[in-house]
This record gives C-alpha cells, structure tokens and sequence, in this order.
C-alpha cells in the first residue's frame, strides 16, 4: 500500500468514527476530517434496533404412511363430493347473475335504439349548420349500438 493509500484509508476511518459519534452526514464528516467548511449540523446519534430473536422449530416426527394414506383417501373423496356441491350451486348462481345482466344489456340497447330513432327524426328538423354535430351525434350512437350487441352476443354465449 502506499503512502497517499495508507493515509487516507486512515482518514476514512476517522470521518466515520466522528459520524457515528456527531450523527453528521457522511460529506460533513469528511469535510471536518479534512478541514473544509462544511455547515455540519449536530444530530443525535442513529439509534441501534435491538435485534429480532428467531425461535426455533422443532420438526415432527414423521407419521407411518400407512395410515396417512388411508386419511388422505377419505378426505379426498369428501372434499370431491362438496366441491362438487359448490360447483353445481356456483353454477347456478352465476347464470342466473348472467341472466340477470343480459336484460339489463338487453334494455340499454332498447335505449339506444330509441335515441337514434331520435336522432334520425331530429336531423330532418334541424337547419344546414346544425347537421354535422347530429350526423356525429348519430355514428356515435351507431357505434355504441353495435358494442351493445357484441356485449350481448358475449353474454349469451356464457349462459349453459
């Protein structure tokens, strides 16, 4: 090692014994150790948290397979049977949310169709400047039928 390495190895090692003593920031201690001017504020030491002791667990001895299997065996056959039981009362429950959904679906397209029919009236009634907001107002409400549709058609396909 070399002389300019040796010192300041030896600086380094006093700017953090006098930042953990003043608590000051790593660049203030530095600047202190080498004579800069630096605003070094005093701060309280950080304090140490006090270390988690970790409990130690203690392994089960192992049980005869034997017997384990048969148990394994019995409560497979009954979760089977009450999954069974939830699957069918799942299914039931979530048509008929689908069903349910379909005709509120079902009703805004009605709504929808109203407001064209609307809209198509209106525009007969309404001057030349006034024509190209409702011819908008119309492709907006066209578009918004045919999602409506492909709503519907993706819903009936999950009712089974």
């Amino acid at each position: 090692m070399t002389q300019a390495q040796k010192t300041a190895k030896d600086k380094f090692k006093k700017a953090i014994a006098y930042r953990t003593k003043t608590g000051v920031s790593l660049k203030e201690a530095f600047a202190h150790i080498y004579g800069k001017k630096a605003a070094v504020k005093k701060k309280a030491a950080p304090k140490k948290k006090a270390a988690v002791k970790k409990k130690a667990v203690k392994k089960a001895a192992p049980k005869k397979k034997t017997a384990v299997k048969k148990v394994a065996v019995k409560k497979k056959a009954a979760t089977k049977k009450v999954n069974r039981l939830r699957f069918v009362s799942g299914v039931e429950s979530i048509s008929t949310q689908i069903i349910n959904q379909l005709k509120v679906e079902n009703e805004k397209l009605i709504k929808w169709q109203s407001v064209l029919s609307f809209l198509n009236i209106e525009k007969s009634k309404v001057s030349k400047g006034l024509k190209p907001v409702v011819n908008m107002d119309i492709k907006r409400v066209k578009n918004a039928i045919k999602e409506q549709k492909i709503h519907i058609q993706q819903l009936k396909k999950n009712i089974k």
